[in-house]
Formats: C-alpha cells, sequence, structure tokens
C-alpha cells in the first residue's frame, strides 16, 4: 500500500491566532458521568470526589443530579476562583461505581449529570483513589454525546483476581436503543453476580433519558477478556454518553500488580488522523499509545515515517512501542499519523513504578485547540491523597516561547525549553513537573494540556483539551446511493478549497465540492477554510451488485519440512445488499497439513469456514495454521499451491478482483556431515 502523507500545511502566526479561539474541550454547560464497575468493591476505588472548575470570574449556579432522578442532589456556586471539590460515598455507592447486582441491568438512579441553568461553561474532573491505586476521568461535556463509539482502553494483562475492564453507557433521551458488537466471540460479561452471565455474540439495551448500563469483563473468567473487548462498537439511535477503562488493570503479564485507568471518549465523528503524545514518568511497559481503527486497512505513521509501522482494521488497535518516543525521560514526544480517522488512547504512569498507570484519551492536534486552560483544581489532591505530579503542553510552534505561561498556587512557573516534535513543523511540546494547587496554562496559540501525578503506588492522568471548535464536515451520497452512478457532496459547500481521499489515498484532480467514485472505499473530503484544513468524517460507496473480494496471505513462502506455515484469509463484503449463507472452502494440497485455526466470525469444521451473513463493508477473517511435508522421498523440495473458494446465496460480480492463492515451497533439511567410515569384508570364492 501507498505511505498517506498527513503532514498539515505550514499555518502562519496570523492564521493561528484567529483560529484559536476561546472555545474549550472539555468546557461545557452539561456533563455526564456514567456509572462504571471495578473488580471488587474497593480494589480499585474507594475515595471519590468530583473535581468542577471554571474560567468564568463571576459565580453561577451548577446542578447536579444522580441518574433519572427529577430534583438535583446536590448544587453549588462555582467561579474561577472558588473551584469546588464534590466528595461522594466511598467504594460501590451504586452512583459513580456500581455493585455486582448492578451490573448488566438497566439502571435509573445510577450515573451522573452536572448542568448550568445559566449555560456558563465548566470543567468536571472525576478523581478516585484507594490504598495502592488511582485514577482520574475527565468528561468532555457536550462533545462526549453522540451514536457509535469504540470501547477503548488497555490489555490487561496481569493474573491479581480483581482485574477488570468496563464499559459504562447513559441515555440522554428517551426510548434509546444501544447495540454493543464487534467484540471477540469468547468474551463473557457480568449479568449480576454471574461474571460470564452475558456471553451473546451482540447485546442490545434499551434506555430512557439519564438511564444507564454498565458493561463488566472479568479478566479472571476468560482470557479473551484481557483485550476483547477493545474495539467493539457500541451503537444508538439517539445520543449516548460512554465511560470505559480497567479498574483494575495491569500491564505486565503473569504478574499481579495493578491499578486503575479510565476516560472518556468522544463519539466516532469528532475524532481525528494526527496526534501529539508526551511521555509520562513510566517504563516501555506503561508508555504506550494505543491506536483503534475504526475503517478498514487503517495506516498508522510515527514520527513522519513514510512506511507504516501496521496496518489495523475495523474494530483492531495496535500499541505503539515507548522506543518511538524521543526520549525515555517524561517530556518526551511522539507525533502519530492514521490514513484514517482513528481512536487515540495514552497509557502513562506517574512514576517508575508499574502499578502507577493512567489512562488517557487524547485529542487530535488541529489549529482550533484552545488557547487557554483555567483551571485544572487541586492538582495535588486525588479524593484525599496528596499526589507528585505536572503538566503536559502541545503547542504551536508559531506560539513565542514567551507567549506560553503556566501558573500554580505559588505563581508564575518557569517553563522549561521546548522538546520538537518529529515529522511535524507545527508542534512543540512541554513537561512542566511539581506543580501545586490550582494550575492554569494561558498560550496566545493553540494548546492541548494533560496531567500527570502519582504517590507511592497510586498513577493518576487526565487531559484538558480538544474535541470542541472543529466543524462539522458532513457528506450526503446523491443519485442512487449505490455504484456505479452516485455522487458524493459535501453538505454546506462553503469553504475556500477540497480535496479528496479514497481509503485515505489523495485522488488527483478532485478538487471540487462533489465527487463521482468509480470504485467501492471509504471516502473523505479535506476542506480549507482560513488557512485552517478540517477532514469530513468519511463516508463508504459500495456497489449495486454483489462483490464479494477474497484474499489470502502467508506468513512465509520457504520452509523446511515439518516448519508451520500461517495463512491468512480474508472476505470482505463491497455490495450494498447483504451476503446470505456464505461458506468459504480451503481444501489444503497434499504436502500441507491442517493444524489449528480461528475466527473472526462463524465457525470452521476443515475444509469449510462458514460464515454466515456479511453486512455491506464488513471484513472477517480466518487464521489457518498448517504443518509442511514432502510427499515424494525422492526429492528435496516441492511445491504447493493453497487456493481458497466461496460460495453463497448471490451472483458475486467480482467487480474486486480476488487473490485466493498462496504457493509455499517445501524443503527436505540435508544432514550437516556424513560419516563414511565403513567395514568391508571380502569373501573368496574356492574353485
Amino acid at each position: 500500500m501507498k505511505p498517506v502523507s498527513l503532514q498539515k500545511n505550514r499555518i502562519l502566526l496570523l492564521l493561528l491566532l484567529l483560529c484559536a479561539v476561546k472555545g474549550y474541550s472539555q468546557l461545557s454547560d452539561l456533563h455526564y458521568l456514567p456509572p462504571l464497575k471495578q473488580g471488587g468493591n474497593n480494589q480499585a476505588v474507594r475515595e471519590q470526589a468530583v473535581y468542577l472548575s471554571t474560567p468564568e470570574t463571576t459565580a453561577f449556579t451548577v446542578n447536579v443530579y444522580q441518574g433519572a432522578i427529577a430534583a438535583p442532589i446536590a448544587t453549588f456556586s462555582l467561579s474561577n476562583a472558588t473551584p469546588v471539590t464534590y466528595t461522594l460515598a466511598n467504594g460501590n455507592n451504586d452512583i459513580t461505581l456500581v455493585s455486582d447486582a448492578n451490573t448488566g441491568v438497566v439502571l435509573s438512579s445510577s450515573g451522573l449529570r452536572f448542568e448550568a441553568p445559566g449555560g456558563e461553561k465548566f470543567y468536571v474532573n472525576y478523581r478516585g483513589s484507594s490504598n495502592s491505586q488511582s485514577t482520574s476521568l475527565t468528561s468532555k461535556g457536550r462533545q462526549a454525546m453522540g451514536t457509535l463509539f469504540k470501547w477503548g482502553g488497555i490489555p490487561n494483562r496481569g493474573t491479581h483476581a480483581s482485574l477488570t475492564n468496563t464499559l459504562g453507557i447513559m441515555a440522554t433521551e428517551n426510548n434509546t436503543t444501544v447495540r454493543l458488537y464487534g467484540y471477540d466471540q469468547d468474551c463473557e460479561f457480568r449479568l449480576g453476580n454471574d461474571r460470564d452471565g452475558i456471553t451473546d455474540d451482540t447485546y442490545t439495551i434499551n434506555l430512557d433519558a439519564n438511564e444507564s448500563f454498565v458493561f463488566e469483563a472479568y479478566v479472571a473468567e476468560t482470557t479473551a477478556n484481557i483485550d476483547g473487548w477493545i474495539g467493539a462498537t457500541v451503537e444508538s439511535d439517539k445520543n449516548i454518553v460512554i465511560s470505559n477503562g480497567g479498574l483494575n488493570i495491569a500491564v505486565r503479564s503473569g504478574n499481579a500488580s495493578r491499578d486503575a485507568a479510565i476516560d472518556q471518549p468522544v463519539p466516532q465523528n469528532k475524532i481525528g488522523k494526527e496526534y501529539v503524545f508526551i511521555r509520562g514518568k513510566g517504563t516501555s511497559e506503561t508508555e504506550k499509545p494505543i491506536i483503534i481503527g475504526t475503517q478498514n486497512n487503517t495506516e498508522i505513521y510515527v514520527n513522519g515515517a513514510t512506511t507504516p509501522i501496521a496496518t489495523i482494521n475495523n474494530g483492531d488497535y495496535f500499541e505503539i512501542p515507548d522506543s518511538y518516543y524521543s526520549s525515555t525521560s517524561a517530556g518526551g514526544n511522539m507525533f502519530v499519523t492514521t490514513s484514517k480517522d482513528a481512536y487515540a488512547y495514552q497509557s502513562l504512569a506517574g512514576g517508575s513504578s508499574i502499578v502507577t498507570v493512567g489512562l488517557n484519551f487524547v485529542a487530535p492536534v488541529n489549529c482550533l485547540l484552545p488557547d487557554t486552560v483555567d483551571n485544572i483544581p487541586n492538582i495535588q489532591d486525588a479524593a484525599g491523597i496528596t499526589m507528585t505530579g505536572g503538566v503536559t503542553i502541545v503547542a504551536s510552534t508559531t506560539t513565542p516561547d514567551a507567549n506560553i505561561s503556566v501558573t500554580d498556587d505559588n505563581g508564575t512557573v518557569t517553563l522549561p525549553s521546548p522538546t520538537p516534535v518529529a515529522g511535524s513543523a507545527d508542534w512543540k511540546t512541554y513537561y512542566v513537573p511539581n506543580l501545586t494547587g490550582n494550575v492554569s496554562v494561558e498560550s496566545t496559540g493553540p494548546i492541548a494540556v494533560g496531567f500527570i501525578g502519582y504517590s507511592g503506588a497510586r498513577g493518576i492522568a487526565g487531559y484538558f483539551s480538544g474535541f470542541d471548535t472543529v466543524p462539522e464536515v458532513d457528506l450526503q451520497v446523491m443519485g442512487g446511493g449505490c455504484l456505479p452512478g452516485s455522487i458524493i457532496e459535501v453538505v454546506d459547500a462553503n469553504y475556500d478549497a477540497y480535496q479528496w481521499y479514497q481509503n485515505g489515498t489523495l485522488v488527483p484532480g478532485a478538487i471540487f465540492s462533489s465527487y463521482t467514485p468509480t470504485e467501492a472505499g471509504d471516502y473523505y473530503a479535506r476542506v480549507t477554510k482560513g488557512g485552517c484544513t478540517y477532514d469530513s468524517q468519511p463516508i463508504a460507496a459500495y456497489y449495486c451488485l454483489p462483490d464479494i473480494v477474497v484474499k489470502k496471505t502467508a506468513d512465509t513462502n520457504d520452509v523446511t519440512e515439518d516448519d508451520l506455515v500461517e495463512f491468512t484469509i480474508t472476505v470482505e463484503s463491497l455490495g450494498e445488499n447483504d451476503v446470505t449463507n456464505l461458506v468459504l472452502t480451503d481444501i489444503l494440497p497434499s504436502g500441507l497439513e491442517w493444524v489449528s485455526s480461528s475466527v473472526s466470525k462463524g465457525s470452521f469444521t476443515y475444509p469449510d469456514w462458514t460464515v454466515g451473513t456479511m453486512a455491506q463493508g464488513e471484513l472477517e477473517s480466518l487464521t489457518l495454521v498448517t504443518r509442511a511435508r514432502l510427499n515424494n522421498i525422492y526429492l528435496t523440495s516441492e511445491t504447493y499451491t493453497n487456493t481458497v473458494s466461496n460460495s453463497q446465496d448471490q451472483t458475486d460480480s467480482n467487480i474486486t478482483p480476488d487473490d485466493p492463492s498462496e504457493t509455499v515451497t517445501v524443503t527436505r533439511e540435508r544432514p550437516t556431515s556424513v560419516i563414511t567410515n565403513r567395514k568391508i569384508t571380502y569373501r573368496v570364492k574356492k574353485n
């Protein structure tokens, strides 16, 4: 696949100043905190508090609501000079953290909603601690509301008995239908006291306004719960808000360490393709960006490289090794771009121990990031636990260092020299440690601000920037809805310039507000307005006729006898309508013996992979492990061709060429030495 260059055009300082408006990402007049589930009461979180802050200098009212209860349960007066700490009941209070009995069921009195009736904007940051764990989650306000999400977090690889992964969902309207799908078929979720009470391959929930539902994937129940939930799709017909992560999580395989790591993502239509990560104080195990794909064939590039480090499909995830950070010390940065929109999480640590892990949901960088974060309240406090920590800052390179200021309770803080971002001329980063009290970051250009902290075995992280000011560029399909004949166009075509992309690759000459595709694929428009560029959300184009694309690859094509060969077979449906009763058949040649197999959907009984029904754009895979043999004892090598075929109810138009075969050459290993010592006996025949 060709590499995709996502480097933005250089933006002049004047344009950046015009674009960097005072519209703050996590700032909102309305915030939701869906409930979550920990693996055992007080095992991850005991003490809990919600921290409210605002840049508003005039005090205003904030009401707090619990679940669907009509009357507020608390009311506060909030201003910049008087941030509020709202203390919650400990442990499984069935408001922010639910008990076993309230997991996997519809809840009407769990979850919190914070609202300013006067429309003033404020931050909401949840923090929780216990004897050895701490965590933080920053509400994304109204930007968290949407209908399509991916479940995200950190792979949970440890052995502690309380390790668990959680997803909390909260509805904002009555009669909301929510569906969870796309997770590993072997995942099992809690239903009340039964840790494997939900085993369905998809799960549907019906919620009214402010009702909630909590999933728990308990790691000790099945190995699929380690990471099989990452990238699962959460889809609804009306706006919802989700939170996710691990309570507890462990980053080291075979180890009983643990910490807590949660955050709140935004919906899929508000993510992007360009991210800057700043390293915390952890090690190679704890410092990793985690990229989750929302579309097939998403290429991931690091630090301006022209070759992708990985290519992932919809629902797949990839952990980028910490070696790509610019430094092994706190403050090292990493520039990540993707060919298609992707979710970006960051595992990072407040200290060098593997038990000080935190989780940040990271916003894409763009010229409309806010120029002020005022303020992060009481940065040292984690629900009564005193932390040591600081902030991370991503800033525009066109902003003079002198125009960026950080203040805490001790006054103005001296900034270190910025760290350049490899692969990007647009951004620089800072790490500012050892801050106290209320922290404010101000700039004359766009910035993104996060915080990290630790205390002994506890680690915490939060992210305070990024999602609200970028315009939503909407697309629509005209002319029948399928290919050939359909046209894709920008709904409000009032931008200065346009450029269309197909499957992440620039389409030469496609520079108008509409485009007529000739091939199935994912398309988006990059538009320009006032010197800033924005990407639309992708829109998929499919053929009117069924088009089933079958491809096969091998991990090696030259092996020695008795070696293993792993084949990967993928099938993708590029037709507009469903394909039914799909079966792929792979009869191995006599020189390849079946060893094992695994499928993303359906079932496999050699030689048939029964997929069943596939919807438009769906891509599924079969991994087939075989052992190589030589059939002819007189030959030192033989070549075998392995071909897969497909059958289904519909006629395959084969518009897109298949690649169903792989050829493998098997060689007999010759001895490295030959022993020639032989005893020879002569017999003399007498006459």
